[in-house]
């Protein structure tokens, strides 16, 4: 994995697709931008719910060194099935074949604080291989006066030039596993 730098431009697009037996298929692509400057925009589809759009505008605060970082608060609005703004944080570390990244975000419904929600995605992996990386994952959600909602699993990935392939399993040594596949490239 390689972390965005302040110093030159980048985009990229990401495209998961969701598998489950409850939910079915979703599709969720996300394009995203960092200026030279580390200006930072977001757009996604079906991620904070279904037939949902996002627009997300932040600024990467990053280090390169022993353990390189990038830290990118944003701000989001959120149009759609559900309509609302959004706070996030993106983080990223590296530690020579170790990397830790997290999404946070605290989403705010128009329509009340009955819909407002908490998310967070985060993962621990090892890229061994140039082009593989593998680790652990978690995601959790925590909706208005209800339970903190948790999966667990485990993902693995293939780099092939600017193209990423990561596969993850939730909950995967129970009935209501779920899987999530992506084709994602950078420039």
């Amino acid at each position: 994995m390689q972390l965005n730098a302040d110093a030159q431009a980048k985009s990229g697009i990401e495209n998961y697709s969701s598998f489950s037996r409850n939910e079915g298929f979703i599709w969720m692509p996300v394009v995203h931008h960092t200026g030279k400057k580390g200006m930072y925009t977001e757009m996604r589809y079906n991620y904070e719910d279904l037939r949902t759009a996002s627009v997300y505008i932040g600024k990467n605060f990053s280090k390169e060194a022993a353990v390189s970082y990038v830290f990118t608060p944003m701000l989001g609005v959120v149009m759609g099935n559900f309509n609302g703004g959004s706070l996030a944080l993106k983080t990223e570390l590296e530690y020579k074949d170790l990397f830790l990244s997290m999404e946070s975000q605290y989403t705010v419904s128009k329509d009340g604080t009955e819909n407002n929600f908490f998310f967070n995605w985060s993962e621990l992996g090892y890229q061994p291989l140039k082009w593989f990386y593998t680790g652990i994952t978690f995601q959790g959600t925590k909706s208005y006066k209800t339970k903190f909602i948790a999966e667990q699993g485990f993902f693995a990935g293939f780099v092939i030039k600017n193209f990423s392939i990561p596969v993850y399993v939730f909950n995967p040594f129970h009935p209501g596993k779920n899987f999530i596949v992506g084709v994602n490239v950078e420039w």
